[in-house]
């Protein structure tokens, strides 16, 4: 039996494009004030509960507003409810919640696609319509995708669709090390290849610097300026991102990668590091590239595995022994294995992923990665 014909999986994409519609505005601060009320409610009545929020704010809202968007602004409330109420117990001093940000949330059976334009209601019986540009319209005009939720903002439409994807055997496996400036990648076969992110790095470091010559005291300003050049690095950024995250999809390899958490509470203030230095490093996109790695990887039916990240940098690849490290290099007293620090993390991450693979167990998985050479040659690097 095939250990990878199994049932199909549900995988969710969006497709996101700009818009010009001015007849949102209106929706979107409508919508704006039904989620604080619903914030609110839920505050002073302590409903913990969603059906019980949405009874509460429905006789508010039902002449005014469509029923769908009653309903989002009630699962949007609950979810920021259930967030303060968790953050609350870690700290009593949380803020209580408030949506500053207009946005619409359009569920999935109020809008429709028809003659590539998006069709989603103003009020009861009443609908507006935003044409698709030619790329939105090409990929929703498949048949076997389902139509699932839209978010709009003053000047973006972003739809997300979804598809079951059968499950296929990969290729073969490679272990994948996040790096601030790089990605290493080493797969079952000793290949190694290490792509270049430092553009990435120096696009933030810019834009930071930009910003911090702002000297206006009007706030409202300094708040413009700060999303404009916010969303210029965010869009060159990503752009790098979904080009990596893309190449490293392509080759049909099952990815590995660690499940990092919490990186973030090793760069806090107070912590000894430099201002620029912790500026770095919790700008740091490692989230946002694991995010498109899976979703990418998933729709070509290949789940990602994730491992413990605990002693993948500081154990030698070969022997499990503690490693000495100079100048981004690793040395291992036990074995003599001396070899790139970052190779000898994805040799790791490759062998504890392999562990979990239906082909074979621990054993197999150590024969695997010992196929790597020793000492390596030059790596290929990708820019």
């Amino acid at each position: 039996m095939d250990k990878y014909n199994t049932k199909p999986v549900l995988v969710v994409k969006a497709v996101k494009q700009d818009h010009n519609c001015n007849e949102i505005s209106k929706l979107m601060e409508e919508f704006h004030f039904m989620i604080n009320e619903a914030i609110r409610i839920g505050l002073a009545k302590n409903i913990t509960s969603k059906f019980t929020l949405r009874n509460e704010l429905y006789p508010l809202f039902k002449n005014e507003f469509h029923t769908s968007y009653i309903s989002m602004a009630v699962f949007k409330a609950h979810a920021i409810l259930k967030n303060y109420r968790k953050s609350k117990k870690k700290n009593t001093d949380t803020k209580v919640p408030y949506v500053s940000k207009r946005f619409l949330v359009v569920d999935s059976g109020a809008c429709k696609i028809l003659y590539n334009h998006f069709y989603f209601p103003a009020k009861p019986r009443q609908f507006i319509a935003i044409p698709l540009n030619t790329y939105a319209g090409k990929i929703l005009s498949d048949p076997s995708l389902k139509l699932g939720s839209a978010i709009l903002t003053a000047n973006t439409l972003s739809i997300s669709y979804y598809t079951d994807i059968e499950l296929q055997k990969p290729r073969g496996y490679v272990g994948v090390d996040r790096n601030l400036d790089n990605i290493t990648c080493v797969n079952d076969k000793g290949s190694i290849q290490q792509i270049d992110l430092s553009e990435a790095t120096k696009i933030k470091e810019t834009y930071r610097r930009v910003r911090s010559h702002f000297r206006r005291n009007d706030n409202r300003i300094k708040t413009k300026l700060f999303q404009k050049y916010g969303t210029k690095q965010k869009n060159r950024v990503n752009q790098l991102l979904h080009k990596t995250s893309k190449q490293l999809v392509s080759t049909n390899h099952r990815i590995i990668m660690e499940n990092l958490t919490g990186i973030r509470k090793l760069y806090k203030k107070g912590n000894g590091q430099g201002r620029n230095y912790r500026a770095k490093l919790n700008g740091w996109s490692y989230y946002e590239l694991q995010r498109q790695i899976e979703y990418k990887s998933l729709f070509n039916g290949i789940p990602v595995i994730y491992v413990s990240p605990r002693g993948t940098s500081s154990k030698c690849s070969r022997c499990e022994e503690k490693i000495l490290e100079e100048n981004r290099m690793i040395r291992c007293p036990q074995c003599g294995l001396h070899i790139d620090r970052d190779v000898n993390a994805a040799r790791n991450i490759l062998a504890r992923g392999m562990q979990f693979v239906p082909d074979g167990g621990t054993s197999e998985a150590m024969v695997t990665v010992q196929r790597c050479p020793v000492d390596v040659p030059q790596l290929e690097v990708v820019a």
